[in-house]
């Protein structure tokens, strides 16, 4: 039985997320946990949650994954270490270099072992860009100490540095996506045999086969929700739909361009799956930042012509509660701590923006990557 509370199932297993800074010595509460966790599923902001680590000033990059049963935290991936909900050092003698200066390019996957609960940490190499994973395991369940099992990698002799995403069709079957290179989407099989590491899917992205140069993945980003999926590269997006009834594909015919040199680090869809928001610079006025482009008509247009944003932000994720939260990592202080919120009213369509003050905001560019979600197809 599930009882984590989630206005979208598809999210339910996704009820705590981690960013913030590294926690240092001196900055015991550095990290910042945005918990959806209870009835109503309402934002809460809470630090001191790792008690007694101590991070190193390199970890930036965060993936979470919480446990479907109970909505709390299992593993927390800090770009070198990986932490249990107890916080537990898993890896204390197997540190895990991921790449520097970027965002989006670790992620956690669970696998389809049942017996023994299972999760493999995938992360980009800082020195050789190949895609490694770990595996870690739960020998005595998820509320007994995490194992460190061993690592792996992927794609050994052509790795890049890439965005991490993953595609979900069920409990059993799942693909973690990466990019090749600018126009080129790669996707691994993970399924009860484990992680597919000799026969990657390999899927062209019509919309940007005019992009030239490498990926930059401190711009560069992999969002799903659903058959839906959202690829930024070097600020630009596109959109498509998964097709798994022969093998995995995204059919051009369900790719298309949503704009070009926007300041979206991640996009992300809404409740519905029938809209994606996205952002770019603010105007003269402070207007104009968030944009809706709707999947079904191609139509773009702003979210709201006459709010005044306080901040610009980088990053936009869908919550368990159907609200789209934005972040940027250099907040304007002098004007409170601010997190972006969109709401639609369902009956209708209409948004509603606004930068709710958030207590003991620890900023950072990204949510965390956090895209598991169960009961996708």
């Amino acid at each position: 039985m599930i009882n984590a509370n989630a206005k979208i199932p598809s999210l339910q297993a996704q009820m705590q997320w981690i960013a913030g800074q590294p926690q240092l010595a001196q900055e015991p509460t550095a990290r910042m946990m945005y918990d959806f966790n209870n009835t109503n599923n309402t934002l809460v902001t809470e630090t001191g949650f790792l008690p007694g680590v101590e991070e190193a000033n390199s970890a930036k990059q965060e993936a979470t994954i919480c446990d479907p049963e109970t909505g709390n935290f299992v593993l927390f991936f800090d770009g070198n270490y990986i932490y249990d909900g107890f916080a537990n050092k898993v890896n204390p003698n197997n540190k895990l270099n991921t790449l520097r200066g970027s965002s989006l390019t670790s992620l956690i996957v669970p696998s389809s072992e049942y017996i023994i609960p299972t999760y493999y940490v995938f992360y980009v190499d800082d020195e050789t860009n190949h895609i490694n994973y770990g595996i870690v395991n739960f020998p005595a369940g998820r509320q007994s100490a995490a194992n460190w099992v061993g690592i792996n990698s992927l794609d050994i002799e052509n790795g890049n540095a890439t965005p991490l995403g993953l595609a979900c069709r069920n409990e059993k079957e799942s693909w973690v996506l990466a990019l090749s290179n600018a126009d080129t989407l790669v996707a691994y099989k993970c399924d009860e045999t484990g992680v597919n590491t000799t026969a990657p899917v390999h899927i062209m992205l019509q919309p940007f086969t005019l992009l030239s140069g490498q990926v930059d993945c401190s711009n560069s980003s992999i969002v799903t929700f659903g058959d839906n999926i959202a690829i930024t590269v070097n600020n630009n997006i596109m959109v498509g739909k998964f097709n798994f009834t022969s093998g995995f594909a995204i059919p051009t015919s369900t790719q298309a361009l949503v704009s070009k040199s926007t300041t979206t680090l991640a996009p992300d869809f809404n409740a519905s799956g029938t809209r994606l928001y996205y952002l770019k610079k603010w105007d003269r006025k402070y207007q104009n930042q968030v944009w809706i482009y709707e999947l079904n008509s191609g139509a773009s247009y702003s979210a709201d012509t006459s709010y005044e944003y306080y901040n610009q932000y980088k990053t936009l994720k869908l919550a368990p509660n159907g609200i789209v939260y934005g972040i940027d990592e250099y907040t304007t202080l002098a004007r409170g701590d601010l997190i972006l919120s969109i709401e639609e009213i369902p009956e209708t369509g209409n948004v509603t923006i606004s930068e709710p003050v958030i207590q003991n905001f620890n900023s950072s560019r990204t949510f965390g990557n956090i895209q598991y979600q169960i009961n996708t197809f």
